[in-house]
């Protein structure tokens, strides 16, 4: 879970659903990233380019900006993560991408390129 959210977002983000329903926190844990991102087919910057237009699409902002960091630390560069949000405009409409474009800049900001590729 850490490579792709990093270490900062999994202990704040651990606490915050135990609180909220610690049942739904093991469901996180044990299917989102013990089954689906535990796969081999995708490998994990396609996976996180991924999400990031899934969330993008369905105007997801809080997560989004988790996973557009998660999307660079795993070496996507910033100008795929841009195209990535480009092709949102096409199938999820101009204000979808104009959001998560927003949502990308400040998530971005003081972001550590030594955390990418990781």
């Amino acid at each position: 879970m850490g490579r792709f959210v990093g270490a900062d977002n999994v202990e704040r983000g651990r606490a915050y659903l135990e609180e909220l329903d610690p049942e739904f926190h093991r469901y996180v844990i044990d299917f989102v990233y013990g089954e689906v991102y535990a796969g081999d087919v995708l490998d994990p910057k396609t996976r996180a380019l991924c999400t990031v237009a899934m969330l993008a699409a369905l105007d997801q902002q809080l997560q989004l900006g988790i996973y557009v960091r998660a999307a660079r630390r795993q070496g996507a560069s910033e100008e795929e993560v841009r195209e990535v949000l480009r092709q949102v405009a096409v199938y999820a409409g101009f204000p979808s991408a104009w959001n998560a474009l927003a949502t990308m800049r400040s998530s971005l900001e003081g972001f550590d390129e030594s955390e990418g590729s990781r």
